[in-house]
């Protein structure tokens, strides 16, 4: 017999909430075979639209749903506006109810070749307010923007990491981040050294009031360390953006900057690299002093 300060929850009304129980996961069973079995044109075709409202026209060779709630694109090509399209081997983007913990269960992974990325953020993914984001393996070539080819400049990125926020329609974030090399132009007229190529960069980072600004890099050129910080105005729009590095070289007395001593600055005991510029073309300019 239970104790006095027991309640039995009634008969009636158990055998109620397992029918409901029952009735619900029936139906997300039945709505998980559905989905699993639709077509891919029947997929696109029902988030298209809600994509191109948010100025994004996605193409794909194949779409399926991914038990329990994901959605798998193969073959993809993305379209925005006044942009070149991005052909991409695949996007994963899927609901996983683990990251309700760290209130970013909504992921979306895409993939090109050896090139990476991973974002998780809140779970209003059509608007999220914060969030994470990992690249690895991409590089410019990567970009189908010209501009890299054409103008000598180029990057490869090892890992960036970083966190992001989104407030009153401004978005900061903080994050550091590994490069194989940086490589920038020198139009310099008369130089030896046409580009500059820093390799095994490290950098830290945070975005403000619509700028990147870069407290800490490290790297090498030529086999001498470089050090400095920078800004880049305006980075989310990367063809008006405008960058400012100051980075010094230290020892530059020995390979091809040791030249530069040689043919044009005999007095200079220390050299600067000014990179100035857009994003997608900066150009650098050597300053003995």
């Amino acid at each position: 017999m239970p104790g006095p300060g027991k309640r039995r929850i009634p008969e009636g009304l158990r055998g109620r909430a397992i029918v409901a129980i029952g009735a619900l996961l029936f139906l997300a069973s039945l709505c998980s075979a559905v989905a699993l079995t639709l077509p891919s044109d029947a997929i696109q075709s029902t988030l298209g639209p809600a994509l191109r409202k948010h100025g994004i026209d996605l193409a794909a060779q194949d779409t399926r749903f991914v038990f329990p709630a994901g959605i798998r694109f193969s073959g993809v090509t993305l379209t925005f506006p006044g942009n070149p399209p991005v052909a991409l081997d695949e996007i994963y983007a899927s609901f996983e109810w683990t990251g309700l913990f760290r209130w970013a269960p909504a992921r979306l992974r895409f993939r090109k070749g050896d090139a990476s990325g991973d974002l998780r953020f809140s779970p209003a993914f059509w608007n999220p307010g914060s969030g994470n984001i990992l690249l690895s393996g991409i590089s410019s070539s990567d970009l189908p923007l010209s501009v890299f080819s054409t103008s000598g400049a180029g990057f490869s990125i090892r890992r960036i990491e970083a966190r992001w926020k989104v407030r009153g329609g401004k978005v900061t974030a903080n994050g550091s981040g590994t490069f194989h090399f940086l490589q920038v132009p020198i139009p310099t007229p008369g130089s030896p050294i046409r580009d500059a190529r820093i390799e095994e960069v490290s950098l830290s980072f945070l975005i403000r009031e619509k700028s990147l600004l870069i407290p800490k890099l490290a790297g090498t050129f030529e086999g001498s360390q470089v050090e400095g910080t920078g800004e880049i105005k305006g980075v989310l729009s990367p063809r008006f953006s405008m960058m400012t590095l100051l980075l010094r070289i230290k020892n530059p007395f020995e390979g091809r900057v040791g030249l530069l001593f040689d043919m044009l600055s005999k007095n200079a005991k220390n050299v600067n690299l000014r990179v100035v510029g857009t994003l997608t073309a900066p150009k650098g300019e050597f300053q003995f002093f």
